[in-house]
């Protein structure tokens, strides 16, 4: 079942050093029966074709008497190759999104990828494509 999309926040971020074209970044929370998880895109706008929209998902319980050692942050890139969209995990440490301050584990794709967390970030990075007006078409093939 799909969760409810809160949108928290947007910004406009530095060009990209290889492209020059200034990236922007969104965020917000994907609330659903598993709890809150925490999410990041950032892309630059109008180079689909040559740059991946990263995605960023914090997991984890969120509250009083919580803190970023509760959670966990997992990375996925976007890309569109050959008119259909790639969705691939990577390395969280790889990913331009900074997560830090919310989470302490930073997950390698090899704790993702065929582990219980791997259906629900392809459910969460497919929702948010779809749901989130901010970011909806991005990667659309």
């Amino acid at each position: 079942m799909p969760g409810t999309i809160e949108l928290t926040g947007q910004a406009e971020l530095p060009a990209c050093t290889c492209c020059g074209v200034p990236s922007r970044r969104v965020w917000g929370n994907l609330i659903d029966d598993e709890g809150t998880t925490a999410y990041v895109v950032q892309w630059a706008p109008g180079t689909a074709g040559s740059h991946a929209v990263a995605i960023g998902l914090v997991f984890g319980p969120w509250g009083d008497g919580t803190d970023r050692d509760d959670r966990a942050y997992a990375a996925v890139e976007c890309r569109l190759a050959d008119g259909a969209v790639q969705v691939m995990v990577i390395d969280a440490a790889r990913s331009p999104i900074d997560a830090a301050p919310l989470a302490a584990k930073v997950l390698r794709r090899y704790e993702v990828i065929n582990r219980p967390l791997h259906h629900r970030v392809f459910r969460y990075v497919e929702q948010i494509r779809v749901r989130d007006a901010r970011v909806a078409g991005l990667t659309s093939a």
